[in-house]
């Protein structure tokens, strides 16, 4: 097979800069490396800072009669703890008397001595729970947060809530990227069935649920789980057998023959930063193609001729990537789709951006005399005044990707058949070449040479069945089951991002 590199003719000078790794002269490195690409990817996330301490609150209106029961009991003492005894890593709260109360403040100073309060029948007794409030407390500080409560909220005359109040501060929690875990128990208010609930607030590292799953291991589970998430799938590449894809640490998931050559893409896979790579705690990788587009279709082509064994021919540019769609507490996920973006041009946008906020100007007064200094990193991007030029703020101007089209096609015809035959535990995600493709993108005077490939959620239905008011109604009121299929129905994750592919082209 003729395996020729072709000449790129439409890549800008600005961006084959950018992809030298080198880092001239000290400046700050913009290239497309991926360190930088994956703060591109992330430009949009919301994710907890690492050093920021958790928050949790505690209803004190009269919820612990739900302790009475011994194997709750077991339950709420391990989450108690587990909280105080990693006292540096969180903010405790209690909630009574329309009041939220830091717990360890006034005479509450040792993690013994807070506990203690946790556990006191006479402290829990109270009234008025402000659970509203702390909803609204959570989404503004915009923290990971655990909430023990049984959600029965009072208006100001002191009647209890019928109105689904919960409904915009978990819609907010979910937009935001976000997820809430439910652990659910049951218990008796004199002869009033109820529910109490653990309720889990986190982002995607999930690092406050893992200490709520470890509080509770060991525990008797006499509760149940339920996901508030638009994104509650597993995603991961799996070593690909006859394919070659992901077969060794270097190697991604393209086309590779018999030999574990990728002789379609000719994608680097030298373990280098300018080769394949993973990017870390995301759902994305980064390529290198050494081929253009024109000698990637006849690569494909070549790979499909009769002579090559069936299972050794070319199939899919992308393969051997699997999801587990199998919990549908919130959403059936039914189709996916693929979305071809040139985003050459805004991550050049982005990365100056970034420099900009990294060198800020210093702003000095000497003798009434108000001074500004510029780092030499970031001149090109304020004016005298140490202002920020219009043109480089990324965050005011917005996103500025140009689609491309008819180059990649996602096989649903393959997420169907392997959807069913797994019962979506193992469900395979594949990118293919358009039919239609002829190595030329049309309509495109210049591409940048960096493209990102995103699969995406083309349709998904609420899961709105009878679960919903098992788990989160009790007699007499429905105000958070109601808030519950309020958010199923208003925060579909239709045209959500499932797994992303960045490909420079060499």
């Amino acid at each position: 097979m003729k395996k020729a590199l072709s000449i790129i003719t439409t890549l800008s000078l600005s961006l084959i800069c950018a992809l030298c790794i080198c880092n001239c002269n000290n400046a700050p490195d913009i290239s497309p490396s991926p360190e930088n690409l994956q703060k591109y990817y992330e430009r949009d996330s919301q994710r907890m800072k690492a050093h920021e301490k958790f928050a949790a609150y505690f209803d004190f209106s009269g919820v612990y009669v739900a302790y009475a029961d011994p194997a709750t009991a077991q339950t709420f003492n391990g989450i108690t703890q587990k909280v105080t005894g990693s006292l540096q890593n969180y903010d405790l709260y209690s909630l009574a008397n329309s009041k939220i109360e830091q717990l360890s403040s006034g005479d509450l100073q040792s993690a013994a001595q807070i506990f203690e309060r946790l556990h006191d029948p006479a402290a829990q007794g109270q009234l008025y729970a402000p659970i509203e409030q702390a909803l609204h407390k959570i989404v503004v500080d915009d923290r990971s947060a655990l909430l023990v409560t049984d959600y029965e909220e009072y208006t100001p005359g002191h009647k209890i809530y019928q109105q689904a109040y919960a409904t915009p501060y978990f819609e907010e929690w979910l937009k935001r990227g976000k997820e809430i875990t439910f652990f659910v128990t049951d218990y008796m208010e004199g002869s009033l069935p109820k529910h109490l609930y653990y309720t889990v607030f986190d982002d995607e590292s999930h690092r406050l649920l893992k200490e709520v799953e470890d509080a509770l291991a060991g525990k008797p589970q006499n509760y149940k789980r339920f996901t508030l998430s638009m994104h509650n799938y597993i995603v991961a590449p799996m070593p690909g057998g006859t394919s070659g894809a992901y077969a060794g640490p270097c190697m991604g998931g393209t086309y590779h023959d018999q030999d574990g050559e990728d002789v379609v893409t000719a994608s680097v896979e030298n373990g280098g930063p300018d080769g394949f790579n993973p990017l870390p705690n995301a759902r994305a990788e980064v390529y290198t193609f050494d081929e253009q587009w024109e000698g990637i279709v006849q690569n494909a082509r070549d790979q499909q001729d009769a002579e090559i064994p069936a299972a050794f021919r070319f199939k899919h540019l992308f393969q051997n990537l699997y999801a587990d769609f199998s919990n549908t507490d919130s959403y059936q996920i039914k189709a996916l789709d693929v979305r071809m973006t040139d985003v050459g041009n805004d991550f050049e946008r982005y990365m100056n951006w970034l420099t900009a906020m990294t060198y800020q100007p210093k702003v000095t007064v000497v003798d009434g005399e108000r001074q500004v200094e510029v780092p030499d990193e970031s001149a090109a991007f304020y004016n005298d005044k140490g202002q920020l030029l219009p043109k480089y703020n990324y965050v005011k101007n917005g996103i500025q990707v140009s689609e491309v089209a008819g180059v990649a096609v996602f096989d649903q015809k393959l997420f169907e058949q392997t959807f069913a035959q797994t019962a979506g535990r193992k469900v395979e995600l594949t990118v293919n070449l358009s039919p239609s493709f002829g190595g030329t993108i049309a309509g495109k005077d210049y591409q940048s040479g960096l493209y990102r490939i995103d699969l995406y959620v083309a349709d998904a239905e609420p899961n709105l069945g009878p679960q919903i008011d098992a788990l989160f109604g009790w007699p007499g009121n429905n105000c958070l089951s109601s808030a519950v299929r309020n958010v199923l129905q208003h925060c579909n994750p239709r045209g959500s991002n499932v797994y992303t592919y960045f490909v420079r082209m060499n």
